[in-house]
Parts: structure tokens; C-alpha cells; sequence
């Protein structure tokens, strides 16, 4: 990983710019920062080499907070989503880089190609309430699949708490603690498929002070950048970002 070209490392550095960003009010940037690190790295290894960098945001986004979230939101979501990443973790053993690829560009494309016409079609109007524990099983159990094959359980959360009708700032907060959890809760799944390693924790603290960064760039932006038009540019460069997954290597 140290031994990256220095464009790899120019995109090394704006994926964590982004994810920095994203953790700070301005979402949909981790979906770009996954297909940057999958263009960096084989599949797999993209998915370890990127976690690490989103828990630092994690905690950075937490700590900026310094609100609790509403527990009964999480515990009623969190043991399907943990779930989800022990059958993430079984069909990771199971897949190859190839085959992984193809599985994070679909992933992209479909979750983008979602929240454009969210937005475009749609008007990002509030989805209808849902408090059905069959609801929060299925977007649990999916968000557990996709977060540990892709990190990419995003759009399955942000649908998950927009049917609880919460506002902004209860959204941004519960989103916060959520994802520090189960990005933690994957590690030693991470570990254990050999995703994390010496090497790849120390291509990660080089990237701290730009996670950092991007948080404090994403609060400035969010003062002065339209939010409908940020996130539709994030969006469609995701979306370009999953199409070239789809591309031969």
C-alpha cells in the first residue's frame, strides 16, 4: 500500500477528504470514497484499507456532536444489522476480487441511482413511517451485508430513520453513533479475513490528518455550498465511480 503511485496517492487523499466531509453534514461522499478505494486496491482489500478511515471519522463526527442518540432506535436495528455483517463476513470468505468488483459496482450504481431519483424524481420527500420490527429487520439485515462486503450501508440507514420521521439534527446524530458502532463491531471480522494488517493501519494513520481536515472543510463547505447541490454532484460522481467498477478491469 506505501508503495502507491502519487496519483493513487492524490486519490488516497481526497477519498479521506471526503469521508471527513461526509461525517460532518454533507452525506453521500463515503459511496464516492468506496469506489476511490476500490479503484486504488483490490476489492477485498479496498473494503479493510477503508475501514479504519471511517471510524476515525466516526469518532471525530461523535465528538463534534456531543448529543446522545435516541438507544431505542439503535438497539431495535443493531442486532439484525450485526447479523447482516456475520452473513457479509461468510460471503466474503467465499468470493473473489473479481467477483467482489462487480458486487461493489452494482452496489454503487443501484444506491445512487436511488437517491438521484430520490431527489430528481421523487424531491427527497419523507417516506412513509414505519415501526414494524419487520421493517427494521430487513433494512438492518441489509445494511450488516452491504457494510461489510462494501462499507456501503448508507442509503439502507438514511431509509431506516427517515420512516421514523426524526428531524435533522436527531438524524445526523443517530446516523453518527450508529455507524461508529457497527464499523467497529466489524474489525475483527475485518481482521480475521486478513482485510486489516500492520501495513494497511499505517497507510491509515497517513491519511488521519486529511479525515481531519475533510471534517472542517465539510462544515465551511456546508455554509456556503447549496446542500441540494453538493449532494447531487457527489452523487453523480459515485455513480461514475460504480460504473467504472463495472468495466473491465
Amino acid at each position: 500500500m506505501l508503495a502507491l503511485s502519487p496519483f493513487d496517492w492524490f486519490l488516497a487523499a481526497l477519498a479521506a477528504l471526503i469521508v471527513g466531509a461526509s461525517k460532518t453534514g454533507l452525506p453521500g461522499g463515503v459511496t464516492l470514497a468506496v469506489a476511490l478505494f476500490a479503484q486504488l486496491f483490490p476489492a477485498r482489500e479496498s473494503t479493510g484499507a477503508l475501514l479504519p478511515v471511517l471510524i476515525c471519522a466516526d469518532v471525530l463526527a461523535v465528538s463534534l456532536l456531543r448529543k446522545p442518540p435516541d438507544w431505542r432506535l439503535l438497539l431495535r436495528i443493531f442486532p439484525w444489522t450485526a447479523l447482516g455483517v456475520l452473513l457479509g463476513w461468510g460471503l466474503l470468505g467465499r468470493i473473489d476480487n473479481a467477483q467482489l468488483r462487480l458486487i461493489i459496482g452494482v452496489l454503487i450504481v443501484g444506491m445512487t441511482l436511488y437517491q438521484l431519483a430520490q431527489r430528481l424524481v421523487w424531491g427527497s420527500s419523507p417516506l412513509p413511517s414505519s415501526n414494524s420490527r419487520a421493517f427494521a429487520a430487513s433494512m438492518g439485515t441489509a445494511a450488516g451485508i452491504t457494510t461489510m462486503i462494501a462499507n456501503a450501508a448508507g442509503p439502507f440507514m438514511a431509509f431506516y430513520l427517515l420512516a421514523m420521521r426524526m428531524g435533522k439534527l436527531e438524524f445526523v446524530v443517530v446516523n453518527a453513533w450508529f455507524f461508529l458502532a457497527i464499523n467497529s463491531f466489524k474489525v475483527p471480522f475485518a481482521t480475521n479475513l486478513g482485510l486489516i494488517t500492520w501495513d494497511s493501519l499505517r497507510f491509515n494513520l497517513l491519511l488521519v490528518p486529511l479525515v481531519l481536515a475533510g471534517a472542517l472543510l465539510g462544515r465551511w463547505m456546508l455554509r456556503r455550498i447549496h446542500q441540494r447541490v453538493f449532494e447531487l454532484m457527489v452523487l453523480l460522481l459515485a455513480l461514475v465511480g460504480g460504473l467504472r467498477l463495472l468495466m473491465p478491469a
